[in-house]
């Protein structure tokens, strides 16, 4: 390709509303055009990288049984009524209407068609396993469209679907397909660490996420270096440094007045002891029980999502409101001593047991306890890890610490279960003659937000870093010098690597030799390749790797030879 006919070109400076690495450097080196926030054109550029990743995710689909096909974008509300999520996922649907005023969504994810799909042609036993997926268009009113391509209302996205005659078979399937997204990632140039996760509105199961380290990234995982694991922080576990606490003694409770501030921290200085020693009460409102109060230690943080897993309801914050108007104050509440007229349910953490003498509120302004102690002062029953495990937290197998590290969310799986089966009549016939519901996986990557991801992991201080197996090109041909016998040889060689096979950009403009190598750097081609006046001198080309600062000469005989060994890998 010529670069003088390409449309879209390099931009001298960044857009000006661009919130990330990918949206700057996709968006200067014309790759992609903002349309709007979250949606973006594809340039030719773009596009070629966007088709290269549809590839490599295709063959590793088609590598486990998968079979593609093409679901519509546009959806029946009585899809999505049928499963719940017209509620559960309403803040992100976009809605429309059809003649005859019938209501559609367009798709934000397609187990709502996929599973009517599948029963129209699963009878028997016999018919499973079976995983069909697609390339395809999603849409999701996001409230936080940003981050260029990684956060999209309008993006593109490969979703497979897999159908089951038993767990166990869709255990083999599952793990069949982690094999296959550690492909995908790795042939893309990227290192994936695999994250125990929340199922969200997907799933009432535990999912596996597939996370690319960058600091650009919006999700935490923390990861055990040791064992090479990671997890997402919204269900990660780790072990607390337990404070030393052998020698000292349970003293007796006391009542004390004080005046501070409602934090932890407030309440620690006041009283002249660690944050550890604060026995810390948050409370929540759960949907149709009423309130619930979590002790965990005062240095540690609630888990939401891992209270929200062990309570098996919605839940949320209390509000100060709330609390007034029960009788609770804030920064003063406590399991200790707590009104009979207050009805609260109580759950701790377990990192409350080794602590002694705590120091708590006594439920009434500007009155602490002190000296408070599980089991003695108060008692409660149920107990659970509920606790933010943070960088610094010791691994659950090799008692190595704990990273906390920004991350990337550039892939997912789900066991759905029976869930959506049970919901559209998906059953099968086993080999008794019984109908049983189908079991279901579900499996997802973004391929737009992969290519911003891409963007994000390997970019440079002067622009992007394509890995050979998705650049746009192999060679970044850079013809520098405007005498005939330069521009000759440079029309020459471009027409015999096309010959070759290779595929090859051209930087044909007449711009200067600083333009011109200024944005082969920002492009991000793996080989950029000179001919000027200097290299024909010596019967070559400058050969020079886009990872690499060194740049060696190649002499012209041998370039196409070099060229092929180089792709070749």
């Amino acid at each position: 390709m010529r670069y003088s006919k390409m449309f879209g070109k390099t931009r001298h400076n960044p857009p000006c509303d661009a919130d990330s690495k990918n949206a700057v450097l996709l968006a200067q080196a014309g790759f992609v055009e903002k349309l709007a926030a979250g949606i973006y054109n594809l340039l030719p550029l773009g596009h070629r990288v966007f088709t290269k990743i549809n590839t490599i995710i295709r063959e590793e689909m088609n590598a486990v049984d998968g079979q593609e096909i093409l679901m519509p974008a546009l959806h029946p509300i009585s899809l999505w009524k049928t499963s719940g999520r017209d509620k559960t996922m309403n803040d992100i649907l976009y809605r429309t209407h059809a003649s005859g005023n019938k209501e559609f969504v367009f798709g934000p994810s397609h187990e709502e068609t996929v599973t009517p799909l599948a029963a129209k042609y699963i009878q028997s036993y016999k018919d499973m396993p079976l995983s069909i997926y697609q390339v395809q268009t999603k849409f999701r009113d996001e409230p936080r469209a940003k981050s260029g391509l990684l956060r999209g209302r309008e993006f593109g996205m490969k979703d497979m679907y897999s159908f089951h005659a038993s767990e166990e078979d869709l255990d083999e399937y599952y793990e069949r397909s982690k094999v296959a997204y550690f492909n995908v990632f790795e042939r893309c140039g990227l290192k994936a660490y695999l994250c125990e996760a929340s199922g969200g509105p997907f799933s009432d199961k535990h999912s596996h996420e597939f996370s690319i380290v960058t600091p650009a990234g919006e999700d935490t995982i923390i990861v055990c270096e040791k064992c090479d694991t990671a997890q997402n922080l919204e269900i990660a576990a780790g072990k607390i440094k337990d404070p030393d606490q052998k020698d000292e003694e349970e003293l007796k409770m006391e009542e004390v007045d004080i005046e501070r501030g409602n934090s932890v921290k407030d309440n620690a200085d006041a009283h002249n002891v660690g944050e550890h020693k604060i026995l810390k009460t948050v409370v929540y409102e759960v949907e149709g029980e009423g309130l619930l109060g979590v002790v965990i230690r005062g240095d540690l943080n609630v888990n939401d999502t891992k209270l929200e897993n062990y309570i098996k309801k919605p839940l949320r914050s209390a509000s100060p409101d709330t609390l007034e108007k029960v009788g609770l104050v804030q920064g003063y509440i406590s399991p200790v001593n707590m009104p009979k007229d207050i009805e609260i349910r109580f759950v701790a953490d377990h990192s409350i047991k080794d602590v002694k003498n705590f120091v708590t509120g006594a439920n009434a302004k500007a009155k602490d306890y002190k000296n408070v102690n599980h089991g003695k002062d108060f008692t409660i029953e149920e107990f659970a890890d509920l606790v933010e495990v943070r960088g610094g937290f010791k691994c659950g197998k090799c008692d190595s610490d704990l990273k906390e590290i920004k991350a990337i969310e550039a892939g997912n799986i789900f066991k759905l279960g029976t869930r959506y089966s049970e919901a559209f009549g998906l059953n099968f016939s086993d080999k008794d003659g019984k109908s049983k519901p189908v079991v279901m996986g579900c499996y997802g990557i973004g391929n737009t937000r992969l290519m911003g991801t891409i963007v994000e992991a390997l970019s440079d201080d002067t622009g992007i870093v394509w890995p050979l197996s998705v650049s746009p090109y192999h060679v970044h041909l850079v013809c520098i010098g405007n005498d005939d016998e330069i521009s000759n040889r440079a029309e020459e060689l471009y027409e015999e690597l096309k010959e070759n096979g290779i595929e090859i950009l051209f930087d044909d403009r007449d711009e200067s030799p600083g333009v011109k190598l200024k944005d082969a750097d920002l492009i991000g081609i793996p080989l950029r390749i000179v001919i000027s006046r200097r290299t024909l001198e010596k019967n070559g080309v400058e050969w020079k790797l886009r990872t690499e600062k060194d740049s060696k000469n190649v002499e012209l005989k041998n370039l196409i030879k070099e060229v092929e060994s180089f792709i070749a890998g």
